[in-house]
């Protein structure tokens, strides 16, 4: 058999952290009489504070930090706080919620600007939200029109960075009447990268209009800008695409440009997206745009936008200012930041939540550090992980794991509502092992009024899409035909079943044909087998899913049900009752065969069975991720990857065997399996 195959991308990461030198170039604040430093000065005076936070800290005790002056200059920081007592005074805000409030609050009580360009009556259409919308002093002013009135404005601000002036453009996703302003403004301040943290379609809400062309095959044109797409990477959270921007005259290109748009499409509006991804994400930003800056120093700034130019924008300007402090300071300043960031620009960072967003997240990037390393370093550091910590008692691997276990998410039943139902908790092995209602899977397929939406599984995402995996128990006799109902509504590629229970057992009944016989599973699903192999340890089935229409309002439609295929494999060497399998090797056999199978398909999701839904299938879906990110960008990163797959069911790689054999497994099909793939391209 042949081992997977893939395009294997050049790394896009950064290396390790290094300290800037002291003697960086920094760009004097003082100089703008407009602009206050971005260090808080002075102490908040209670009586500023609103009778609400006063009577909450009251109760909290949190008043006893009041100094004689009646300031609580302990309390909000004012100065940037060491990476060292950062951890320290998330935990106390953790204590004392209220703490976020008083701080956000008090920091967007800055000195209003004059906005009377954004406000005038020719400009009101151009402006998403009133309410979010440029201060005077450092608006983009576009190269006017001739006889356009007013065509010099666009909702965008410039935003200043610890290290230079005019570091970022924070503007409005383009509307209609604005998306040939936006790619004015992109070339006239030569950007070195758009950074995108809206979707285009949120919930029934356009956000922005997509103001690149649909696909590789038509470049747009936007003004006098044509815009074409060059390159496009698909990864869970985000897409990294390559524009080509040229002007022409008299159908000859005269000038040309490439710039980068990094889209983050996993943050709904008004919501905060999961830490770890948001990290990841600019990560990748900083990589292509230092070396962008690296190689032209003269390249404008990165233009962030989200719908409105205002909450998502703030948040991630907020998290890349204290990354960079961090960087040159080994501090963070996240109260000091909100200020300027106000001081900027209307609604950056738009409410308690997101403030406390900030800190979070900034707190996950201290506590676990840089996780990811080169592929080339992978047989050295599995060495350094394995020895034990003389004070410790503990090797790196089981402090990863720690660290993973204290930031998994918990859920509550409420969470979980759907699988505690009355007509729903006999189709749960283990009512402790419940999916959250946001993450799992909904059935559509009409069975009858006894049947419901509901079924035992939950959505995991891989390295480079999201949702890649519906991780689901071994169904139950009651439960098979939703389990068919599962795989045909999601328009699954595979079935992975990772275990093989004794013959004849009625604790894990089979739910497929074991014979050449068809063979009806609940009301509507009749599975015929199509065709099988087995291989060493590996055994596969491909079956034809047959449907058949009983809902009246579907027949008096003419509704037709098609029918449709999957490819079932099995792994037969992971006994019962063993934490891993007795062949490692055959294991990843099986994800590459899973993968050259999706790649022959429409790449529809995998779904994975366990006995329980909880051992095994994680390591299946972490392992498959880090070996996708050691094809695609040359890096191994297993602790990101566990804390992935862990965000919708907490119990998955439910111990600390099974997280050292992800390790395993990676270093397994490194060995094996990506030197062979690089030689046959060679």
């Amino acid at each position: 058999m042949s081992s997977r195959t893939g395009p294997r991308g050049t790394s896009v990461a950064t290396s390790q952290r290094k300290h800037r030198s002291k003697s960086s170039t920094r760009y004097d604040m003082e100089k703008k009489p407009k602009k206050k430093d971005m260090r808080t000065s002075g102490t908040t005076s209670l009586v500023s504070i609103p009778n609400s936070i006063k009577l909450t800290m009251l109760n909290s005790g949190l008043i006893s930090f009041a100094d004689e002056n009646g300031s609580i200059s302990e309390t909000i920081p004012d100065r940037p706080v060491e990476l060292k007592n950062f951890t320290k005074l998330c935990e106390q805000r953790r204590k004392f919620p209220v703490l976020y409030k008083l701080e956000f609050q008090t920091a967007i009580k800055v000195e209003m600007q004059l906005c009377r360009h954004a406000t005038k009556k020719t400009n009101l259409h151009k402006n998403q939200n009133q309410k979010v919308i440029p201060y005077d002093y450092n608006r983009v002013v576009l190269d006017t029109i001739d006889r356009e009135p007013d065509s010099d404005y666009i909702n965008a601000s410039y935003i200043d960075s610890l290290l230079k002036p005019k570091a970022y453009i924070v503007t409005q996703g383009p509307t209609e009447d604005t998306v040939v302003d936006f790619w004015r403004m992109i070339w006239q301040e030569r950007a070195a990268a758009i950074v995108m943290l809206t979707k285009t379609f949120d919930f029934i809400k356009v956000m922005c209009v997509q103001y690149w062309p649909p696909n590789k095959e038509k470049d747009e044109t936007y003004g006098d800008i044509s815009v074409g797409i060059v390159q496009e990477e698909e990864l869970a959270n985000f897409f990294i695409r390559t524009f080509r921007l040229y002007k022409t005259e008299k159908g000859v290109v005269i000038e040309e440009r490439f710039i980068l748009q990094f889209h983050y499409t996993q943050w709904h509006s008004h919501t905060c997206p999961f830490s770890n991804a948001l990290l990841e994400f600019r990560r990748r930003v900083r990589a292509v745009v230092g070396r962008r800056l690296a190689v032209n120093p003269a390249a404008g700034p990165m233009v962030v936008h989200c719908n409105d130019g205002g909450g998502r924008s703030g948040v991630y300007l907020a998290i890349d200012a204290n990354l960079e402090l961090a960087e040159e300071e080994d501090s963070f300043d996240v109260f000091g930041c909100l200020k300027k960031l106000r001081e900027s620009r209307k609604g950056l960072i738009e409410n308690e939540e997101q403030y406390k967003f900030v800190y979070d997240t900034l707190e996950e990037h201290v506590v676990c550090g840089i996780s990811w390393f080169p592929v080339s370093e992978l047989s050295q550091r599995l060495k350094q992980k394995s020895q034990r910590d003389p004070v410790t008692k503990l090797n790196e691997y089981q402090k990863e794991y720690q660290q993973i276990c204290k930031q998994t998410p918990r859920f509550t039943i409420g969470d979980c509502a759907g699988g505690h139902r009355g007509d729903n908790r006999e189709k749960n092995r283990d009512v402790l092992v419940v999916p959250p209602d946001n993450f799992r899977p909904y059935l559509t397929s009409f069975q009858g009024n006894s049947f419901t939406d509901y079924i035992n599984a939950v959505f995991v995402d891989g390295y480079t899409k999201p949702r890649e995996y519906i991780v689901t128990e071994w169904p139950l006799m009651m439960t098979q035909g939703e389990f068919w109902s599962l795989v045909y509504d999601y328009e699954c590629a595979a079935v992975v079943v990772l275990c093989v229970p004794p013959k004849n057992s009625q604790q894990y009944p089979p739910f497929w044909p074991e014979g050449r016989h068809s063979k009806k599973y609940g009301p509507v699903f009749t599975i015929d087998h199509v065709s099988h192999n087995h291989y060493t340890n590996i055994k596969t089935w491909i079956f034809r899913i047959n449907k058949k229409i009983i809902s009246l309002t579907e027949l008096m439609a003419g509704v037709k049900a098609p029918t449709k295929t999957v490819q079932l494999f099995q792994l037969t060497c992971w006994p019962m009752g063993h934490k891993v399998p007795s062949s490692t090797n055959s294991l990843v056999e099986l994800m590459n065969m899973v993968e050259r199978w999706r790649q022959r398909t429409d790449y529809g999701p995998v779904c994975v069975v366990s006995p329980d839904g909880r051992s095994r299938a994680g390591v299946y879906c972490a392992a498959n991720a880090c070996i996708e990110q050691v094809i695609k960008h040359g890096e191994v990163d297993v602790f990101q990857a566990v804390k992935t797959v862990r965000r919708h069911r907490p119990q998955l790689v439910e111990n600390m065997t099974e997280y050292k054999y992800c390790y395993d497994l990676v270093l397994h099909y490194v060995l094996h399996y990506l030197n062979k793939d690089m030689n046959e391209k060679k």
